[in-house]
């Protein structure tokens, strides 16, 4: 059964990370473009990225781009995961700032370049004791 985001809590990024940051680049209009899939769409250098879409259980926002190229991309953002501790239900959520690393893009059979790696690294650990976590992304929209 999946988690939903519903009421889920919300946490600013820290000073000190965001500060560090002026302004998010856009993508380079004479770079190929290259996007992430973000469930339903194609995004661009988003604000915001659902990594669990099937039960909306991580996601993240506030995202601010240092980078945006063809081969990777990085960025800080506010991560919110649901620990599903005791159950995904209960809504228990770790909120971390976190570094973004999106790599390894591949071509799609509509020709789009897309991400299809991501790595996180935590200000502090997860619940769990994670500092870092390293994903495949979807290449593919969800139908």
């Amino acid at each position: 059964m999946g988690c939903s985001t519903a009421g889920m809590p919300r946490e600013e990024a820290s000073p000190s990370a965001s500060a560090s940051v002026s302004a998010d680049p856009a993508p380079d209009a004479t770079a190929p473009r290259i996007f992430v899939v973000d469930c339903m769409e194609y995004v661009e250098a988003p604000k915001e990225l659902q990594l669990y879409c099937a039960d909306g259980g991580h996601q993240l926002s506030k995202i601010m781009w240092v980078s945006w190229s063809a081969e990777s991309t990085f960025g800080l953002a506010t991560s919110t995961k649901n620990t599903c501790d005791p159950d995904c239900a209960s809504g228990n959520y770790d909120i971390r700032t976190a570094s973004v690393l999106l790599s390894e893009p591949i071509e799609t059979s509509d020709g789009r370049m897309v991400f299809t790696r991501i790595a996180l690294k935590y200000d502090k650990p997860l619940s769990d004791g994670q500092s870092e976590e390293y994903l495949d992304l979807s290449t593919e929209l969800m139908p």
